[in-house]
């Protein structure tokens, strides 16, 4: 399979002092990434939210162990795609953990740079970084990918039921969602049996916003729709899913997010994993 790459070329090594200075140039970077020489994207003294330091770890550390169950316990031959990427963080570890050839796409120039910068730092021949839309996602031109992360970006879209035939198209058997959900307390508690979207406009963003490490792409007004759990399970199987779990936050010190349903993992395989099940398996809603 082609891989397209398109990225920077190979560069000579930048030392210590070079290096630090293109991140502290580029920060603040919304995931913490270990770099050579010791060094971190997660610089205290330009971050801006907390998360900056806690959201890729704390990911990794509630949902990892099933993304990789479900993909066969390894990602050794697998292509992952890494949607809406920012600075690369989950792209970087899925190339560290064995993956044949991951891409990150995202539309912001901005965290394309900080990705790119991060490739070159961290040498690694099986990664790549695009800027692209999701939906110009061409399985002609982009090919199949076995695992495609889709981390914080469905509570964003303006057309998720489209968005996600998109992802489906590539995706030929895992895909990964983690997702803001609704944030409406009696249609949580007494209605989630039914599949319910909350409809926000949200405001522009400019290059002196707090949260400027996830926004930065939204420079006009927005509208963006947050699903809740039982949506996100009907879509993932609208999509073509046969097997939907949410993952239940199973380890301590995770973002109080995950704790009290704010923030939601789901795992979805397009083959079924349990024998003779016909739906699927909606295992941890509420």
């Amino acid at each position: 399979m082609k891989h397209f790459q398109t990225s920077i070329p190979r560069a000579r090594r930048k030392s210590k002092a070079e290096l630090q200075a293109a991140v502290e140039r580029l920060a603040p970077f919304h995931h913490a990434i270990d770099l050579p020489y010791g060094l971190s994207t997660y610089v205290p003294t330009a971050s801006r939210q907390n998360r900056e330091r806690t959201r890729m770890q704390t990911l990794l550390d509630h949902a990892w162990p099933s993304i990789l169950d479900a993909c066969g316990g390894s990602l050794a031959g697998k292509r992952v795609l890494d949607v809406a990427c920012n600075c690369g963080g989950f792209s970087v570890h899925a190339a560290r953990a064995g993956a044949d050839y991951v891409l990150g796409i995202d539309i912001e120039p901005h965290y394309i740079e900080q990705a790119n910068l991060v490739k070159e730092a961290v040498d690694l021949d099986n990664l790549d970084f695009q800027r692209l839309d999701l939906m110009d996602l061409d399985r002609s031109e982009h090919g199949m990918f076995d695992l495609v992360l889709f981390f914080g970006i469905l509570y964003h879209l303006e057309n998720p039921v489209l968005s996600l035939k998109r992802i489906s198209a590539v995706a030929s058997n895992v895909l990964a969602v983690d997702t803001t959900l609704m944030k409406v307390p009696i249609i949580n508690r007494i209605l989630d049996r039914w599949p319910m979207w909350h409809m926000r406009r949200v405001a522009a963003v400019d290059s002196n916003a707090s949260n400027i490490t996830t926004s930065r792409w939204r420079p006009e007004e927005f509208c963006q729709f947050s699903p809740n759990s039982r949506a996100v399970t009907s879509l993932l199987e609208y999509s073509g899913f046969a097997d939907i779990e949410r993952l239940k936050p199973k380890v301590s010190g995770l973002e109080k997010r995950y704790y009290n349903g704010r923030l939601a993992t789901f795992i979805a395989v397009k083959e079924q994993r349990a024998a003779g099940n016909a739906n699927p398996r909606l295992v941890g809603d509420p």
